[in-house]
């Protein structure tokens, strides 16, 4: 009499799915700001950072990038020194008959006129030096950032990888150096009340144990200007990998940065806390062996960036990579054999 129905599974019901992967979105949410890592993040930090180095390890020649910037710009310098130097002694010395008699106070009195006399010309090369450095660092940083890319995705990367990203992403990153820039100076404001508090520093400079009204106030500034500084840092620590590895612009790169961080603040304080530390320990390393040591100076000047900055320039790409769900190898099944041996 009646029509049959058929039986309905809830279980297969499409209601059912919607709200299990609601609640499941849910869940996430709470365990995200629960313990400071996104779901997505399926490795712990011990694990990034022991793939991460047998990542590094297999690929030394991260460094490469590194090792340029530093050459390169070290003659870009010498090349600009000689350059406004030649400029504003040539300057100063029209009226010196025999520049060769002078005394070292008479060529710096001399070297200063000419900064004087050309001034919007020593600007100009100044702000040319930095921006071509910047611009130069850009590419080199973006071609590293490639390289740890594919190394952290394939096992393997070539020297043609850094060339590839750095023409891709140099100017981008270039903008997105300049942008952190003004956000560090606008740290600027934390002083300004200690500085119009003091007023005149030429007493202080005059007589640095005087007491001046207004010291607490510019020390209290600057300790808290360090500290924006620091959370500047820490902030935005992945927000030139997302440019890299994403092909961002800018500000979006900003966003995904600042957005990173907000879902695994704990991953990326960490990471931030460990790159910093290897870089103090190696700093501490050089002034306990002695400062005065050449060899033990340049081998502490070297090891940040033959070692330090490739390293950690594979584990900032490898934990953006994983929380952005992407597919990377492990290093452990590269490593061995057919059979898993």
């Amino acid at each position: 009499m009646y029509p049959k129905i058929g039986h309905v599974s809830l279980h297969k019901s499409l209601i059912f799915a919607v709200s299990q992967d609601i609640a499941a979105k849910r869940g996430c949410r709470a365990a995200a700001l629960k313990t400071g890592r996104s779901c997505h993040m399926y490795e712990d930090f011990g694990t990034i950072l022991n793939r991460g180095f047998k990542t590094w390890v297999r690929n030394l020649n991260i460094c490469i990038p590194y090792v340029l910037n530093f050459f390169i710009n070290l003659i870009l310098f010498v090349f600009f020194f000689v350059l406004i130097g030649a400029l504003l002694y040539v300057s100063g010395s029209m009226n010196v008959v025999d520049p060769a008699v002078l005394t070292n106070e008479e060529i710096y009195s001399m070297i200063w006129d000419g900064f004087k006399n050309n001034i919007p010309v020593s600007v100009a090369l100044v702000l040319a030096f930095f921006l071509l450095s910047m611009i130069l660092q850009a590419f080199f940083t973006a071609g590293a950032i490639g390289m740890a890319k594919k190394a952290s995705e394939t096992g393997d990367t070539v020297f043609s990888d850094m060339f590839r990203s750095g023409w891709k992403n140099s100017f981008r990153l270039f903008l997105t150096s300049l942008l952190l820039a003004l956000m560090v100076l606008a740290g600027i404001v934390f002083i300004v009340p200690g500085a119009l508090t003091i007023g005149d520093l030429n007493s202080l400079v005059h007589n640095p144990g005087l007491p001046v009204k207004g010291m607490g106030v510019l020390g209290a500034g600057v300790m808290l200007w360090t500290v924006y500084l620091l959370v500047i840092s820490i902030l935005f620590s992945l927000a030139p990998y997302a440019l890299v590895i994403d092909e961002l612009d800018p500000l979006d790169a900003l966003k995904a940065g600042y957005g990173f961080f907000m879902s695994n603040k704990l991953d990326v304080f960490f990471l931030w806390t460990f790159s910093v530390g290897l870089a103090f320990v190696n700093g501490f390393i050089g002034e306990l062996l002695g400062s005065e040591i050449l060899l033990v100076s340049i081998i502490t000047y070297f090891v940040p960036m033959i070692i330090l900055q490739p390293f950690t320039a594979v584990l900032w790409t490898r934990l953006y990579l994983l929380g952005e769900e992407r597919k990377l190898y492990n290093p452990d099944d590269l490593l061995s054999g057919p059979d898993g041996l």
